[in-house]
């Protein structure tokens, strides 16, 4: 989870590479800007509280499920001098109350809709971030400072803490939710092996039983692993794998892995062609007063940021969405 303070340490690291008496720090920094910032801040939080709330619950049900998966599949093994008596019944009590974890978290996030919560929330935070840069591209000039130079230091504001800030968030997020969407994720590599060495097993048991003629290494290696109850523990092994498994593609599900990395690359590339086709000609323009250019380039980033978040406004809708920045 990112500080509260991220986009206004984003602001304030660009401003604190111009001179003190720069323009741009006195809009930034006036009441109306501090103020939707703060809106922002508060906002942001309670979307982020919210998604906590959400994956929490969600994680711990399906940790819950899996954990319950995973006793279970102790008690296929051939573990009766081991676990019996008292202790398979501790066994078999770990599971029961994992399933009913499983159930109360269900039943949580049904009574509680974080998730709804959490969407809700997120369109809020995403407005108010828009807001609070449309208020510093509309503030006056300064009394006595230079209009052009006023609308240079806000295109170069806007680009550092706000285009480029969140060109860098969607490429990192778009690795990340890739990486955990890989069908080669840890989780994933762990559940194909206890499958592979499963399917060791079962080939091993087999090819002795029909007495197969083998290699010599291949034999000697099939020997190693035929083992007593070979097919409980086949069975127990891939049961555990089928848990692990299940788990992974859960937890994607969840967190909609593959949804956002590819939403997020899109975002990133349109937001990368925005830049090297516009940006060279808004800052000519800028640099000779013309502000609407300033407004129209925020207007096309703002464009293609709420694309990507059209999920989040889609569940609550602003009559601020119209407001037109210029």
């Amino acid at each position: 989870m990112t500080s509260k303070l991220y986009q206004r340490q984003a602001i304030e690291e660009f401003l604190s590479k111009l001179p003190g008496d720069a323009p741009v720090a006195a809009i930034a920094r006036s009441a109306a800007v501090q103020a939707e910032l703060a809106a922002y801040e508060s906002a942001d939080v309670e979307a982020m509280l919210a998604q906590a709330r959400y994956q929490t619950w969600g994680r711990r049900g399906i940790r819950a499920t899996t954990f319950g998966i995973i006793i279970g599949a102790i008690l296929l093994f051939p573990v009766e001098q081991v676990i019996n008596g008292v202790p398979r019944m501790i066994v078999g009590g770990m599971q029961t109350l994992a399933l009913a974890a499983t159930f109360g978290a269900t039943l949580l996030l049904s009574w509680l809709k974080p998730a709804g919560e959490w969407m809700s929330s997120r369109a809020e935070a995403e407005r108010r971030r828009g807001k609070t840069f449309a208020t510093i591209l509309k503030a006056p000039a300064p009394s006595g400072a230079d209009p052009k130079t006023v609308l240079t230091q806000k295109l170069a504001l806007l680009q550092a803490a706000h285009v480029k800030d969140q060109l860098r968030y969607f490429e990192r997020r778009a690795e990340q939710h890739k990486a955990l969407a890989s069908q080669f994720s840890p989780l994933r590599i762990l559940g194909y092996l206890l499958v592979a060495g499963a399917t060791l097993l079962g080939l091993a048991a087999l090819a002795k039983q029909l007495g197969a003629a083998l290699p010599q290494t291949v034999d000697a290696l099939a020997t190693a692993l035929v083992i007593p109850d070979a097919n409980r523990w086949q069975l127990g092994i891939t049961t555990i794998a089928s848990g692990v498994l299940a788990h992974a593609t859960a937890r994607t599900l969840m967190d909609e892995d593959e949804r956002k990395a590819t939403l997020y690359e899109i975002t990133a590339q349109k937001l990368k062609i925005l830049i090297t086709r516009d940006l060279p000609k808004v800052e000519a323009a800028v640099s000779n007063g013309d502000g609407a250019s300033l407004q129209k380039y925020f207007t096309d980033v703002r464009s293609i940021l709420d694309q990507e978040h059209a999920v989040w406004s889609f569940v609550r809708p602003s009559d601020d969405d119209a407001d037109d920045v210029g």
